[in-house]
């Protein structure tokens, strides 16, 4: 079938898919992004000209890596957001539905770890602060409105506005998955976390 695509096109998509894929399989190793190019060719079975005309840099493989990632979570939390607000599975109390909400993602700890790396180089280096841009502004916004939504369902309305409402969802999501390697307890903590994030971001709507 013509996709419209030229060979070149193609053999360009699948390097990148495969340096991705390298730097993914990498990355769950040795939990560091300080890969060598040498390192990620030969895992990925292309020359350092190959890596080059893809990526600049070792750090910017990482970063559409962290990218690619999260907008698979993104795209399933906003489903499931969609679902408990709609009707389709929704849990009988806020703590059920953030329970619901959080099994419906997909197994997601390689992003979570990979964010916690990158974060913790964007805190000590400015610059490559400057080249992360881990939540945009319009992913933020329409989950926002999402965690709006479902607060709502619940009897509740934010004190925030909605895209501040996700970013602190997320952090303390983030900040749960992060631990959980050293707490028995870890998806229970993560469902408490979130749900006290929201419950403190909200207050009871008044009554109509």
């Amino acid at each position: 079938m013509n996709d419209g695509e030229t060979p070149s096109v193609r053999r360009r998509t699948d390097t990148r898919r495969r340096l991705l894929a390298a730097a993914a399989d990498l990355f769950e190793a040795s939990g560091t992004i300080g890969q060598s190019v040498e390192a990620l060719c030969a895992r990925a079975g292309f020359t350092r000209g190959a890596f080059y005309s893809n990526f600049t840099s070792v750090d910017q493989l990482y970063l559409a890596l962290h990218e690619e990632q999260a907008g698979r979570v993104w795209h399933r939390l906003g489903a499931a957001l969609e679902a408990q607000t709609s009707g389709e599975g929704r849990q009988g109390s806020l703590e059920e539905a953030v329970g619901h909400l959080l099994d419906s993602l997909p197994d997601s700890r390689e992003w979570f770890s990979l964010r916690s790396v990158l974060l913790a180089r964007a805190a000590a280096d400015p610059v490559f602060a400057d080249l992360m841009r881990i939540d945009d502004g319009a992913v933020a916004a329409e989950l926002g409105a999402r965690f709006v939504a479902l607060a709502a369902v619940h009897g509740r309305e934010p004190v925030v506005e909605p895209a501040l409402l996700a970013k602190a969802v997320v952090a303390a999501h983030v900040g749960a998955v992060g631990q959980a390697a050293v707490d028995p307890d870890g998806v229970r903590t993560q469902v408490v976390a979130v749900t006290a994030v929201i419950r403190g971001l909200t207050v009871e709507s008044a009554a109509p």
